[in-house]
């Protein structure tokens, strides 16, 4: 079985790596599996491009000419939005690579036009939702707006008053471009596949929950003296860690102002002087928290995620929305309790109470309640990390996530053999053909 991963790079941004880490996974176990990408930034031989050495330069440039259409709106750009317009067809070269079964991935920046699926339909075809945009008019998010029910149009995202405006009618594009492609969706949470079981876009396809797989190999506890010596932390207070793989203070969605109000209020009740702040993926944000803060900038390797997380006593993960939030996976993976907001993908994570705290949704107050009752848990034992790991095992380990998708893969492969042979040749069609109009 050989199957072939469409992603626009390999190793940059946070879906692209799990669609790497999945590849990865299933060459471990034997699958023959390759990846086709229009930048590589790595070296393994098993990702390929498109056939313009690493296509940096093309992809950049469609990246900058898809969001064009974008300027004659008032677009904020923390949000993403791809419109997908540009002519670019990559079924020939999936032809030459002649895979069983194509795994569509995250596909911004103009990586996938609309009228690409149906042509990569002509193979058994799945698709991990890793964000709504295959939902929507052209959001990757869509901020509670539930307008991709009906067909778009007024995009607040885009502060559009127009019912007839560039999201609808990417809407109706895709609308008209999909119907009849038959896909098998991924979903990477339930909040993710209920949203698609209710979009008219993937609407009758079959969705499956199949959640991220976490590495729990790499991502283990290590002592957490010991990892807060090797990042010059003290070891005689308490930290509360938050981060992510893009800015995590400047990106709304990931929710940095309601942890900085949050921080305020523990402040206010003496936490000051008994913990600290550090966050990661981002440099001094200059935010006025009332807590010391340490930022730790950008991390690319899983030794120094782990040990960094290891360094912590809580976990914060504020998302407005999430599909399912890696930061509180890895974390939890490596022992520490998460406190997030009850909304989206969090709901599949953490367990009220029991590997970590659920606040009320967008409510800073009860956040930093949350954020108080893990570090006063902490102080009775670690318990709650312990729990919070037996979950990542339990639920989200990579081993069990490479099986469900090989056994999803020979089932959606079986099932188009079956067509396939009970499918009339051209001849009989033919002769079925005159038959009907005889």
């Amino acid at each position: 079985m050989r199957v072939l991963h469409l992603s626009p790079t390999d190793t940059e941004g946070g879906a692209a790596k799990g669609a790497y880490q999945l590849h990865s996974a299933l060459r471990s176990v034997g699958v023959d599996s390759l990846m086709l990408v229009q930048r590589k930034y790595g070296d393994d031989p098993s990702v390929l491009t498109l056939g313009r050495s690493n296509g940096m330069l093309a992809d950049k440039l469609r990246d900058n000419l898809d969001r064009l259409p974008l300027r004659f709106f008032k677009w904020k750009r923390q949000n993403w939005w791809t419109v997908g317009w540009l002519p670019f067809d990559i079924s020939s070269r999936v032809d030459q690579i002649n895979p069983d079964i194509v795994h569509l991935h995250w596909v911004g920046r103009g990586a996938a036009p609309v009228e690409c699926l149906a042509r990569l339909g002509r193979r058994p075809l799945v698709w991990t939702l890793r964000d709504m945009w295959p939902l929507t008019g052209g959001c990757h998010y869509s901020v509670g707006c539930t307008k991709f029910l009906s067909g778009c149009g007024a995009c607040p995202l885009l502060r559009s008053a127009r019912r007839r405006d560039i999201s609808s009618m990417l809407w109706r594009r895709k609308y008209r471009a999909w119907n009849g492609v038959e896909v098998t969706y991924i979903a990477l949470s339930n909040w993710m596949a209920d949203l698609a079981r209710r979009s008219p876009l993937t609407f009758g396809n079959d969705v499956t929950v199949i959640p991220t797989g976490i590495d729990t190999r790499r991502f283990a506890p290590v002592d957490r003296q010991t990892a807060r010596a090797i990042w010059g932390l003290p070891a005689d207070r308490k930290i509360i860690m938050y981060g992510s793989l893009h800015p995590s203070t400047t990106d709304p969605r990931k929710g940095f102002l309601y942890l900085r109000d949050a921080l305020r209020i523990l402040a206010s009740q003496g936490w000051d002087k008994r913990a600290k702040v550090v966050v990661f993926g981002a440099n001094d944000a200059n935010q006025q928290t009332g807590m010391e803060m340490h930022y730790a900038g950008r991390l690319n390797d899983h030794v120094s995620l782990a040990l960094l997380y290891s360094c912590a006593d809580v976990m914060v993960v504020p998302s407005t929305e999430e599909n399912l939030g890696k930061t509180a996976l890895e974390a939890m993976s490596c022992g520490v309790p998460v406190a997030a907001f009850a909304n989206t993908g969090q709901f599949d994570i953490v367990d009220h109470k029991v590997n970590g705290y659920l606040a009320e949704n967008l409510s800073s107050a009860d956040l930093a309640q949350g954020i108080a009752w893990c570090l006063e848990q902490t102080e009775m034992g670690d318990e709650l990390g312990r729990r919070a790991r037996l979950k990542v095992l339990n639920c989200f380990d990579i081993r069990e996530a490479v099986k469900q998708h090989v056994a999803l893969y020979r089932r959606v492969i079986e099932a188009r053999r079956k067509v396939e042979d009970h499918s009339p040749s051209v001849p009989e069609r033919t002769a079925q053909f005159a038959g009907g109009h005889s």
